[in-house]
């Protein structure tokens, strides 16, 4: 076991979080940072002074005293640096959408399967830590919540700006289903511990017609499980809120309610009066994704909060979501066996 591993980051938006956290991380050396755009590397030469600095990815890849890569690229160089990762024996940790299609998604898992090393990668679903639904998934593995028959998540984005300007405007093709719902799509399969076996999505973009976003920009979809579990999980770039995340869970003795960090849980038909909570989802919940991926890796255990195979799941039924924006139709998810 080396005493420290030496990290690279790809992307300094995000992934300036990125490095805040694996800088602090004792395991860690911050060895190079990449970036496309000089302003955000000479903004971030003050604070790393020990670092290496770069515009050209290649040069982290093909350090070979670098153990692993945070990719914070924009989404459609995700599958390049994965693939490039893979090719040089680099351990990942990838901003979410791990990719932007199945047939991403199917190069590199064969290029996962040829490799005779062990290549260790997570993504960063930060829902999973919100204390509040940890507590949920405990009540519900208790069967305190009873039989999960109907989930309800919205992703309102509040943030219009972002697609009309920004890189997301840009770039091929931007997936709010990848973007945004994939979040809760998640969060309810992690929390039910059930798999979906086929989805139907619809969309519109109303809030940005006469623009020059060419995607959808308001998706819902409905999820069907293998139990007969059901789930509606909408994306809502152009919602007119501040930016957060509803989340409902129906159980046979119990409902649970999260809409913007305030919490509801029922436990009678007969009386409003629930039981409220406000949710404590600080930053510090939400690098402990990233940490948990760190020790994975040091201590060579499949322990982490997001493993391979949940994040090989999940964009399946993301891309059969997807599929059936297209063809108007229910798709059955076809899942690549991890």
């Amino acid at each position: 076991m080396k005493s420290k591993l030496n990290v690279g980051i790809i992307g300094l938006g995000v992934g300036a979080r990125h490095a805040k956290i694996f800088h602090s991380n004792k395991k860690i050396n911050l060895i190079t940072l990449c970036d496309f755009d000089n302003k955000k590397i000479n903004l971030y030469k003050k604070e790393y002074k020990g670092c290496k600095f770069t515009n050209n990815s290649d040069d982290i890849f093909k350090d070979k005293s670098i153990d692993i890569v945070s990719i914070a690229s924009f989404d459609n160089f995700h599958k390049k640096h994965i693939l490039n990762a893979i090719k040089y024996n680099k351990h990942f940790f990838v901003e979410k959408p791990f990719c932007l299609n199945a047939n991403e998604l199917k190069n590199i898992h064969l290029s996962l399967k040829k490799k005779k090393k062990k290549i260790t990668f997570s993504s960063n679903l930060v829902l999973r830590n919100n204390p509040s639904f940890c507590d949920l998934k405990k009540k519900i593995k208790d069967k305190i919540i009873g039989d999960i028959y109907y989930c309800e998540g919205d992703y309102n984005y509040g943030r219009i700006n972002k697609i009309l300007y920004g890189w997301r405007g840009q770039i091929p093709f931007y997936s709010v289903v990848l973007g945004g719902a994939i979040h809760l799509v998640d969060l309810i399969i992690w929390l039910s511990g059930k798999k979906v076996q086929s989805v139907i999505g619809v969309g519109n973009k109303i809030s940005t017609r006469n623009t020059k976003f060419k995607n959808y920009d308001l998706v819902s979809a409905l999820l069907k499980f293998n139990d007969g579990m059901v789930a509606k999980v909408t994306s809502n770039f152009g919602s007119v809120t501040p930016h957060h995340h509803i989340l409902s869970v129906y159980g046979t003795k119990f409902t649970f309610y999260y809409n913007n960090k305030e919490i509801k849980y029922y436990k009678s038909r007969d009386n409003f009066n629930a039981k409220k909570k406000i949710s404590r989802f600080s930053d510090k919940h939400k690098s402990e994704i990233l940490n948990s991926f760190i020790d994975s890796v040091y201590y060579q255990k499949d322990d982490k909060i997001v493993c391979e195979k949940e994040i090989f799941d999940l964009m399946c039924v993301c891309f059969a979501i997807e599929k059936s924006l297209k063809t108007k139709k229910w798709e059955k998810v076809k899942y690549i066996k991890y």
